[in-house]
């Protein structure tokens, strides 16, 4: 361990950025942030033209790309939750079976952050260093300058976002750290203030992010959806407006994604009329085509193709470079991979559709659902890992499987190309949704204003488009039932419900439930969600997630070791192991 995984020093940027192979959307850096060349460098030597900057800026995004990075990103947002269990053979990650049955220690590795800061610094100094590489070098413009500023202060306020949803309070800063000359040990910011923090930085650069990259071939041709872009700085604040508590702020940046989507589509010449289906928002469906409904194809170009027009942020893999390149290592290991390690609730999800419960993928349409498919096959999650069709016989009234395969590569070997998706339109739809639920009075049926009326129909509109492009049937006809749904109460439980069904395994559950248990004040519904997991382990979460504290992930024994600034979250004792008693 180095002084402080906080802020690794670097010294030279310049031979590691432009030696190292690239790999992915945007690569041509490695973990530069921990490597010294043989021959030192000066930052003076380094920072001198546009492609250094461009080097350090593509090593943020390979840098997610990482298997360390990406397995966090998967693991802190969703193994918490109630749909992920282990299938008994899990014996090679011992620290991800003790998170999945709550028994998370101080020393556990995935507690590690120091990918995230890594990240980060290179952000930081990017800001820094990249307004006097515009003085030294003419081709590089003032407003290149500030696009790229934009794009580091977008992919930083992703790692901070990421981090205080998973630890709560964390050490704050957007000083670059370059030598051991600066402090590295920070005391942690609040939660509340690292967010206000986060959003007045994008608020302050959002005018200069690129709106849309031009037309292109090759890798580029994916840039809208693999690259910072106006919307993706929108989608951050439209979530971090929600957990603000700020409703209207959040309406108001999901509204701008929806218009800028909508224009794409009329732009691409998609009639308007395609998209009556689903209440006039731009998502993919596939209509009756004279025999069978092909269910899967909106989930396939979503997840298997990739960079879908529903898309607003995900992180790319090169799918036509083979093995040569970065894979999505996590996905083969965590989902339907090498030996399965890791399976579908059995006692909750898994048991939906085989023994006809339809808790989760919902009883009034009875088995139809056909993200119930495509998120899971038999006991395993197959979404990003297989790809599949679900088709309807309308002389038959029958609905059958077709075929599925393995998404780009030999699932055995890691090789998955599938994109991880960050935000796209059905999320931001339904945290829309959940933001005029929670403007919502407690009043019920003839007693709510017409104002709450409103509200509870523009959110029913949205959740019911999500919901009815998703259901197998001849019609594509409305799929859920407006007058079941009469308060503030009704709404926002079909809002968690909708969101958990379309969003599922993609690394948003558990901080959904932490979302609720912070507006609440308590932790009776994540708890009472993830009790679903077993019956085994119902006692056990119900006894150590009473508290706020322990929803949050402790801070790692190494980082408490290295920075006297950071004490551990109470309900993890001292920190020394995983004791929950030892702060009762």
């Amino acid at each position: 361990m180095k002084k402080n995984t906080l802020y690794n020093k670097v010294r030279t940027l310049a031979v590691v950025a432009a030696a190292l192979p690239a790999g992915g959307l945007l690569s041509g850096c490695s973990d530069f942030l921990e490597v010294e060349p043989q021959n030192v460098i000066t930052l003076e030597q380094f920072w001198n033209e546009e492609a250094d900057v461009k080097n350090i800026i593509a090593g943020c995004y390979s840098g997610m790309e990482s298997y360390a990075m990406l397995s966090r990103m998967m693991i802190w947002g969703e193994f918490r939750a109630e749909n992920i269990i282990n299938n008994g053979i899990i014996d090679k990650d011992v620290s991800l079976e003790r998170i999945l049955k709550e028994n998370i220690m101080a020393n556990n590795p995935y507690t590690y952050w120091g990918d995230f800061y890594n990240i980060i610094n290179r952000c930081n100094t990017v800001i820094e260093y990249a307004p006097g590489v515009a003085e030294k070098d003419p081709s590089y413009t003032q407003s290149e300058l500030r696009a790229d500023i934009a794009e580091v202060t977008a992919i930083r306020s992703l790692c901070y976002f990421y981090l205080i949803r998973t630890f709560r309070d964390v050490p704050y800063t957007e000083e670059a750290y370059l030598d051991d000359s600066q402090e590295l040990a920070q005391p942690v910011m609040p939660f509340n203030e690292v967010l206000d923090k986060l959003i007045a930085s994008l608020e302050a650069v959002k005018g200069d992010a690129i709106t849309k990259y031009p037309e292109a071939t090759g890798l580029a041709a994916y840039y809208n959806t693999g690259r910072v872009t106006l919307n993706f700085i929108h989608a951050l604040l439209c979530e971090m407006y929600l957990w603000k508590q700020d409703y209207q702020k959040c309406i108001e940046y999901a509204d701008l994604i929806i218009k800028a989507k909508k224009k794409d589509a009329e732009e691409n010449k998609i009639s308007p009329t395609y998209f009556k289906i689903t209440n006039g928002y731009p998502l993919i469906h596939t209509l009756y085509d004279g025999y069978t409904n092909m269910f899967g194809q909106a989930f396939s170009s979503i997840f298997v193709q990739g960079n879908s027009m529903e898309s607003i942020f995900e992180l790319n893999f090169d799918k036509e470079s083979g093995d040569r390149q970065i894979s999505n290592g996590p996905v083969s290991d965590f989902f339907w991979g090498r030996g399965v390690p890791y399976t579908v609730c059995t006692s909750y999800v898994g048991n939906d559709q085989k023994n006809e419960v339809y808790k989760v993928f919902d009883s009034s349409n009875k088995g139809k659902d056909a993200r119930g498919y495509e998120n899971l096959m038999g006991l395993g999650i197959m979404k990003y890992a297989y790809s599949g069709m679900f088709m309807y016989d309308p002389s038959s009234k029958s609905y059958s499987i077709g075929g599925f395969y393995p998404t780009h590569g030999d699932k055995e070997e890691s090789r998955n190309k599938a994109n991880y998706i960050i935000y796209r339109l059905t999320d931001i739809m339904l945290l829309k949704a959940e933001a005029l639920s929670q403007l919502m009075s407690d009043a019920n049926g003839d007693a709510l204003s017409q104002q709450d009326q409103l509200r509870l129909e523009e959110a029913f509109k949205l959740v019911n488009a999500v919901n009815k492009r998703s259901v197998m049937q001849y019609d594509l006809k409305d799929t859920l039932v407006h007058t079941n749904y009469k308060n503030k109460a009704d709404i926002t439980e079909l809002v968690y419900a909708e969101r958990n069904r379309e969003l599922m395994f993609e690394g948003k559950r558990y901080f959904d439930l932490v979302r609720r248990s912070q507006r609440d004040g308590n932790t009776d519904y994540l708890r009472s969600n993830v009790a679903n997991k077993s019956v085994d382990l119902r006692g056990i979460v119900e006894s150590k997630m009473q508290k706020m504290d322990a929803i949050y992930w402790p801070y790692n024994l190494d980082e408490l070791k290295a920075n006297p600034k950071l004490k551990q979250n109470p309900a993890f004792g001292s920190g020394e192991n995983g004791s929950f008693e030892a702060n009762r």
